[in-house]
Order: C-alpha cells, then structure tokens, then sequence
C-alpha cells in the first residue's frame, strides 16, 4: 500500500494519548526483551514530548509457558504496562481486545475514555523489539495528519539458516512507500481504527484487513522506511500463513513464497 494517500477523514488533531498493543501467545524466550525495548522508546517519549501520555497493553493470548510470569514482573516495575489475559486463539482477536482494553483506559487522571482523534494507537509483536525512537517516529507523522503509519521490518538473523535474511532482504523494499503491511510496526489514529471498524478478529492477515479498510474510509496512509522493527526470523510461527511461514519458504532454494506472493504484504504472525 502506497502512500499518503489523503482522504476526507484525515485529521490533524495533535496526538495526546499514545496507547501500545502487543499481542503474545507463548512468546517466553523474546518477550523480555520486547518489553524492555518499548520501555525505553516509552521513556523517550517521555523524554521529547511533554505533555503526551503512552501505556501499553500486553494481551496474553492462551499462554502456556512463562509469559504471564515475565509479564507480570515487567508490570510490577513499570506502572505504564497494562496485561490483560485471554483465551482468543487469534491474533485478530487479540490485537482487538488489547485495542478495546487500551482505549478505556484512563487518560491522565481522567476517569472519562480518552478522545479517539487525539489518541495513536502503535501496533508491534512479542517477538519483535521497537528502536529507541519507534514512538517518536509514530508521533511525527500522526501530527503531520497520517491516520495509519505502516513501518518496516528488519529480520534477526538466524544462526542455524544465515542465507534467510540474505535472501529476504534481496526482494525487500526498505523505502517510503514501500509496499509492506506489518502488525509488529504499525500504527492508527483511533478515530480512524473505530470508523474502519478495527483490526478483523481473524487468525491471520489482521493488518492487512484493517490497513484495506482504514484506506477504504478515506482516511490518510503513509507508509515509511523510518524506525524499522527488528522481528523474528523462526521458520514456524503461530499460524500457518503467518510471517515465519513466508520465511520458512525462502529456507527451500527452489520454491516461490507460498500462495506465490511476492513481499507487498507479508503475512502477519499469531
């Protein structure tokens, strides 16, 4: 999806309210550390922008291992970080009800749901960690008047399979206006996220069915190359069209990505 692309329902509304969702489903071994990198954008936010408000909203999805105990201590040392516990089965779903619960969420002291078109939402994944200037990248484009930011991604290398991340970088496209569609970097404009109805409370491909439905609406999209998220590179993932499937694909030397697609909307992960 290219962009910006300005519609009748963008807004230029400064953004007051910054709120964070991160769904996760038996992500253990890389939630520490995605944690801790949004930690530390929150803190630059903090830092740069006087007057602006982040929370993040943790949605532990049918967890199994560890996570609710690495979550629960990240919520016992920063106030900020908000986990909500559910049994979805769907990164849809969970993305949705993380979004529901971010959104009642009291806005400084003020017991009243905080105002939609002054409110961000920054989407990323329990196996991805943010930059240090993530939010700050986010923030910058939501004040110009963007109403959905879609970011880039950059895979962590594999020590077991070092030719993926070559061969995935080989047909990515790192540049504004680029053609991807990340849940782990992605960002909207509440008022525009409730008139498109939110993200589809489905197993795969959330992102993309929210971004088709946010443009559709006439609101504004740009896509950047700024503050790409580092994300997994795992071969198996939580669902079967999800993004570690697409990686596992290029592992087979003589095999296009499944459906035959090429990178203009990698599939998003569970």
């Amino acid at each position: 999806m290219s962009g910006p692309a300005t519609g009748a329902g963008s807004s230029s509304t400064p953004i007051r309210d910054l709120r964070i969702v991160v769904p996760a489903r038996d992500e253990a071994e890389t939630l520490a550390e995605c944690l801790a990198a949004l930690t530390v954008a929150m803190d630059s936010i903090r830092c740069a922008s006087a007057g602006v408000r982040v929370q993040l909203v943790l949605v532990l999805d049918s967890c199994r291992d560890a996570s609710a105990r690495i979550a629960a201590r990240a919520s016992e040392r920063d106030e900020r970080i908000r986990v909500i516990e559910g049994l979805h089965g769907s990164v849809g779903e969970a993305r949705r009800a993380g979004v529901r619960a971010a959104l009642s969420l009291s806005s400084g002291g003020d017991p009243t749901a905080v105002d939609p078109t002054s409110t961000w939402i920054a989407s990323t994944d329990a196996d991805s960690a943010v930059p240090r200037g993530w939010l700050l990248t986010h923030l910058e484009f939501a004040d110009a008047g963007i109403d959905l930011l879609l970011g880039t991604v950059n895979v962590e290398p594999q020590a077991d399979a070092p030719h993926i991340e070559a061969r995935w970088r080989r047909d990515y496209s790192s540049v504004e206006g680029h053609p991807h569609i990340h849940g782990a970097n992605l960002g909207v404009r509440a008022s525009a996220y409730l008139a498109a109805g939110g993200f589809p409370p489905i197993r795969e491909h959330e992102d993309t069915g929210l971004a088709a439905a946010v443009s559709a609406c006439g609101f504004t999209v740009h896509s950047t190359a700024s503050s790409p998220v580092l994300t997994s590179g795992r071969q198996r993932g939580r669902t079967p069209g999800g993004f570690a499937g697409y990686l596992e694909d290029l592992c087979a030397p003589n095999l296009e990505p499944r459906d035959n697609r090429d990178t203009a909307s990698e599939r998003s992960r569970a």
